[in-house]
């Protein structure tokens, strides 16, 4: 008989499309989630998931037996987290996202600190490009960095920081100092695919805004890759206040264009959110994200202006 998780499963790779996507969700191989699916589909006695090179796609019969595992999974995580509650013990399984530098930064040390308090809850963590992207594969709290989150999820800002401009002292001196933004265009600059890619914004002293495309030579979803990248004295980078300090601290990187604040797009500085579905909560899920919003306050250095 399937049990719960090869429902979470179904329910994943419907939402993806994808047995790759659906297999992270529940951190297993996408044999072992073919195989789950092949069995789950021959226990209903019917084929529930159409398979092509490009796509999965729901059948008649696996799109009404999606809407029911849906609701099946948010009755038993409602239940047993009511149980647990009511047992004065939380228990059930609480799933986080983060990107590769908040999740170790910060998230470790307090996932360590929740368990020693409340061993019972089950926690699925995974470091990922787009911890946004997995609240839709079933995914209850994603740890965001950058603008403020779509108006479709819940959007808890834990603090707010600057992101600074920055380059490997030998860059600036083979290529020169920028001291506008108008210069970007001739620099070469190492760029974030998932944040406002080929147009930085910036806001200057007087309160107006410029936004200015950039001469990207070289793209990647992780920060830790950009700012080692800008270390080898490739590029320009925009970065983490938070992030930069210790190498510039080191004398390998150093802030230009101090006097242009870059911002989002809409004008914002830009926040570490804590995000969540909009949507009925498990208490376990509940008590996380409480706890991660008050720890990540307290372990997170205060922005500088």
């Amino acid at each position: 008989m399937p049990d719960i998780d090869d429902f979470r499963l179904f329910v994943a790779v419907a939402q993806s499309g994808s047995f790759a996507a659906g297999a992270e969700a529940l951190r297993i191989s996408p044999s072992l989630a073919s195989r789950r699916i092949a069995s789950l589909e021959e226990t209903m006695g019917a084929r529930l998931l159409r398979r092509s090179t490009r796509r999965v796609q729901l059948t008649d019969a696996g799109a009404r037996f999606f809407r029911w595992a849906e609701q099946t999974i948010a009755s038993y995580e409602d239940i047993s987290g009511e149980i647990g509650m009511q047992a004065q013990e939380p228990v059930g399984t609480v799933r986080i996202a983060a990107n590769d530098y908040m999740g170790p930064r910060y998230l470790l040390d307090a996932v360590t600190r929740f368990r020693e308090q409340h061993p019972r809850v089950r926690l699925v963590l995974s470091l990922q490009e787009d911890p946004i992207a997995a609240i839709k594969l079933g995914y209850d709290i994603a740890i965001h960095v950058g603008p403020m989150p779509e108006e479709t999820l819940v959007g808890r800002r834990i603090h707010t920081y600057r992101r600074l401009i920055c380059a490997a002292p030998d860059y600036l001196a083979s290529h020169g100092t920028p001291t506008s933004p108008d210069d970007l265009e001739r620099h070469n600059c190492l760029v974030h695919s998932l944040n406002d890619t080929q147009r930085w914004t910036f806001r200057n002293q007087e309160g107006a805004f410029v936004t200015r495309d950039v001469g990207s030579v070289i793209e990647t979803n992780s920060y830790p890759a950009l700012l080692n990248l800008a270390i080898r004295r490739l590029g320009l980078i925009r970065i983490a206040d938070m992030m930069a300090a210790p190498a510039i601290a080191r004398g390998d990187l150093q802030e230009v264009l101090a006097d242009f604040r870059s911002v989002d797009p809409d004008g914002r500085d830009p926040a570490v959110w804590l995000t969540y579905a909009e949507r009925p909560r498990l208490p376990s899920v509940r008590l996380m994200a409480d706890y991660l919003l008050e720890t990540l306050k307290a372990l997170s250095e205060p922005a500088t202006d």
